[in-house]
């Protein structure tokens, strides 16, 4: 197939790097036969960073600024090795970052011309699109050129700012607020600048250090500017979020007034903080509402921007809920006022702001309600019957999504192949991202990421949600619904990156968005929205308990394949309540769309001492991934209430009946991913115990060679002693079939693709089962050595051997050398 991308900002090189990347990775091998790459402003930046101002800053820090998922740092390191003296929350010039767009395509043709694939890149406006017979995509350019492909996606980004006030053509109205200004520096010269975001923000900030002389004033509804970032992340808790999180889902549809209302009433309930987003015509002095903030920065403490970050995903939920009467009025009364909270400018330019208007080059005016032309000057309308004149204005309202002045979005709309949407984009997919005909139905083939999207979407600019939305619209085209291939890339350096990702704990692994395979995954989402699910569904019964109430849970946990249904079964017998895979089944309801039941956990009067199963791998990363006690913390389960199991086993044991079991369901690539990452999610699982200061126990399979002697150490150093019999472990009848009634294990009800019949045998005892390896590959074999597994086992079997104290002789028999060979 050919792709076409028509656009060359950020957004359409993500897309571009994206492909280059499953190209190189040899798995789409064939698959795409080229790629057409078309920007009309010839790679310059487009809008947001074709400006050459220093002081044109970024509004998001260094190490947030990457278009590679999952690798947040890479732009700051980019920079760094090109001699830039940053570090990762800096704020740097929005030219730097056009140049590392500029290296990151460059890189993805070379790369793709070295597996093959040519990449056709134009300096061209695309005006038109149409269907073929076959419906492949013809795209028309302004050179009168057509080109055929197979898929589009429309990356075309945001325009300069809309004419308000019907300006345009007025000799001294300069619409693009970051191009060059030519006019006189006057000290009799007054520049109106239209707008007080981020937008005037640099607009004045350059245009003070181009014009020494110049007086500005920013004039907008509000008359304030930004908040400020602090300069390093504080520490918030989670109150604010989950309680907006469990308002907006416990809802189908959204207002905007009452979302608004709500947002405000819990942030000054959970904070102290309030904040009025419908916040235009408000008297209120700009320079002392700017040196409160800029203060409060400065603290280190967190502000109102702290928390509206971390409501980003639960704004898109909202959003998604709200039909288009109330995503229009979010936009004309909230919307202001959620960029002036949430957009908050870097400390630098907060600085340069405050300096400007006591210096009395810089004021700002609230109640803008109109401008116009009037003998060569402009006459700006405030209300309460003020007005100002001025001799230029510069309109900083912030970009526009509008498409009506695109040749391309009105001759696509001429043909009725798509509806403009009256907040800005095309109608198209919130989830899918699929551009939609004018009754509503999708293209198979034309898909939109970024600023054609506005109104599907609430964040259509934000380069980090692109990013995902690019990916995972890559995905798609690649792996179409019903397709058998993953839409999970599993090329030995995705792989490795992972690997590195979870070694180190990264926080990138909970918001990057992990992408459906259509089948054991069926939406796209993020780790900790995934993980807020769960806690709001197993929680939902005990989320009000008392912590005396809880009984101790005996949470054991470790990859699949690893003697844990075995284990499970023991404790059941032995008289605790067994319960099998709580957590992880609601996650996988969660998955595939559904809601999950919540956990029925007993009273500790009742039972106070329970014991449950949750198992890492092996469908989806998701799986793979998941910190098992986290849900339960957050929902209200008391950290002095849990003891955390570290299951292991021999790698290559594991390894061979993960391939045994499941090959025939998953990928080998994409099982064997999972394999490794579950498997070094250990050190993420056991990291989060020991801080949240839950007890961890290492247990290893081998040890049940000598059955009743490791399982009473394990019963002693888990304070079970009492609850040990020999018989529990020798004598199970007909309790040994673990989905028997009499076995005392509880199953909750998972999704029907989840079910595999025959995986879970039945046994009479609890004893040690040998597995052979021979059935491994060599290359299967390496996997375990390229990623430490086997460094990892032996340190499990150290641990193992402290916890359960085995003498040295015990150890050898049980361990032997700690690790399993083809044999």
């Amino acid at each position: 197939m050919i792709i076409s991308i028509v656009g060359g900002g950020a957004t359409g090189i993500t897309a571009l790097r994206h492909l280059a990347e499953l190209i190189a990775s040899e798995r789409y091998q064939g698959a795409i036969s080229g790629i057409q790459l078309f920007d009309k402003s010839g790679f310059d930046g487009g809008v947001a960073y074709r400006t050459q101002s220093d002081r044109h800053l970024l509004n998001m820090k260094a190490s947030t600024m990457s278009i590679r998922p999952g690798d947040a740092e890479e732009f700051l390191r980019w920079a760094q090795a090109r001699g830039l003296n940053c570090r990762a929350h800096d704020h740097l010039p929005r030219m730097v970052y056009r140049d590392y767009l500029d290296a990151i395509r460059s890189a993805a043709i070379a790369r793709c011309y070295s597996a093959g694939v040519p990449v056709h890149v134009e300096h061209a406006e695309v005006v038109r699109m149409r269907f073929s017979p076959d419906r492949d995509v013809l795209l028309t350019t302004d050179r009168n050129v057509t080109h055929i492909s197979s898929v589009l996606i429309l990356c075309t980004g945001h325009n300069a700012p809309d004419d308000h006030y019907g300006l345009d053509g007025c000799p001294n109205y300069i619409r693009d607020p970051y191009g060059t200004f030519s006019f006189a520096d006057r000290d009799d010269m007054a520049v109106g600048i239209l707008g007080s975001g981020l937008s005037a923000v640099d607009t004045a900030t350059a245009l003070a250090k181009t014009h020494r002389a110049v007086r500005m004033t920013c004039f907008s509804r509000s008359g304030l500017f930004p908040t400020v970032q602090p300069v390093t992340a504080p520490a918030i808790s989670n109150n604010f979020r989950d309680a907006l999180h469990r308002y907006v889902i416990g809802r189908q549809r959204v207002e905007a007034d009452a979302f608004a209302a709500r947002l405000s009433e819990l942030l000054l309930e959970v904070t102290g903080i309030r904040c009025d987003l419908s916040c235009h015509d408000i008297e209120r002095d700009a320079l002392t509402d700017l040196e409160r903030n800029i203060a409060q920065a400065e603290t280190g403490g967190p502000n109102v921007y702290s928390y509206l970050v971390s409501v980003i995903n639960v704004m898109c939920d909202a959003w998604s809920r709200m039909s288009d009467v109330e995503k229009t009025r979010f936009m004309a009364v909230y919307n202001s006022g959620w960029l002036r909270n949430r957009s908050a400018m870097p400390r630098d330019n907060a600085i340069r702001i405050r300096d400007l208007m006591r210096s009395g080059r810089l004021s700002a005016c609230g109640r803008l309600r109109n401008v116009t032309e009037i003998d060569g000057r402009f006459r700006v309308i405030l209300g309460g019957g003020r007005h100002r004149e001025i001799d230029y204005v510069i309109d900083a309202t912030g970009p526009s999504y509008r498409l009506d002045a695109s040749p391309l979005y009105v001759d696509m709309q001429r043909q009725g192949l798509v509806t403009l949407d009256a907040l800005g984009g095309v109608r198209c997919g919130y989830d899918d991202s699929r551009v939609h005909d004018r009754h509503g139905t999708p293209y198979p083939n034309v898909y939109a990421v970024g600023g054609p999207t506005k109104g599907a979407h609430f964040y259509a600019a934000a380069v980090d949600i692109n990013m995902h939305r690019a990916q995972a619209v890559i995905d798609s085209i690649l792996n179409p619904k019903g397709s058998q291939m993953s839409t999970i890339t599993t090329s030995i350096d995705e792989t490795d990156r992972l690997a590195d990702l979870v070694r180190r704990d990264h926080p990138s692994l909970d918001t990057m968005v992990l992408a459906a395979d259509g089948k054991y995954q069926t939406r796209p989402a993020a780790l900790d929205e995934l993980m807020w699910e769960v806690r709001d569904c197993v929680g939902e019964a005990f989320r009000n308990r008392a912590p005396e109430d809880f009984p101790t849970l005996y949470c054991a946990w470790g990859r699949c394949r690893v003697g844990s249904t075995a284990l499970t079964n023991l404790f059941g017998v032995a008289g605790m309540p067994s319960y099998f895979q709580p957590v992880k089944v609601v996650l996988r309801h969660r998955l595939v769309g559904h809601a999950g039941e919540p956990w029925a956990v007993p009273q500790a009067s009742e039972q106070p001492h329970i014991f449950s199963k949750e198992m890492a791998g092996p469908y989806v990363l998701a799986e793979s991934l998941f910190l098992p006690l986290e849900p339960l913390i957050e929902a209200g389960w008391p950290a002095d209430k849990l003891h955390m199991i570290m299951l292991d086993r021999d790698p290559a044991c594991s390894l061979a009946s993960w391939l045994e079991k499941w090959s025939d369901r998953v990928p080998e690539d994409r099982l064997i991913q999972n394999y490794v990452i579950s498997t070094l999610n250990a050190l993420r699982v056991e990291g989060y115990a020991r801080r949240h200061g839950v007890p961890v126990t290492r247990y290893v399979y081998e040890a049940s060679k000598d059955a009743t002697g490791s399982v009473r150490k394990l019963f002693d150093r888990l304070g079970l002693g009492a609850r040990f019999t020999e018989s529990a472990v020798t004598d199970w009848n007909e309790r040994g079939h673990i989905e028997s009634k009499s076995s005392g294990v509880t199953f909750l009800s998972e999704p029907k693709i989840y079910t595999v019949t025959g995986l879970h045998g039945s046994d009479t005892a609890y004893r040690y089962r040998s597995r052979k390896t021979t059935s491994l590959t060599d290359a299967q074999l390496e996997v375990i050595e390229r990623y430490g597994i086997d460094d990892m086992y032996r340190a499990s079997v150290a641990a193992c051997m402290r916890d359960l104290s085995l003498d040295t002789d015990t150890a050898a028999h049980l361990f032997g050398d700690c690790l399993g060979t083809a044999a």
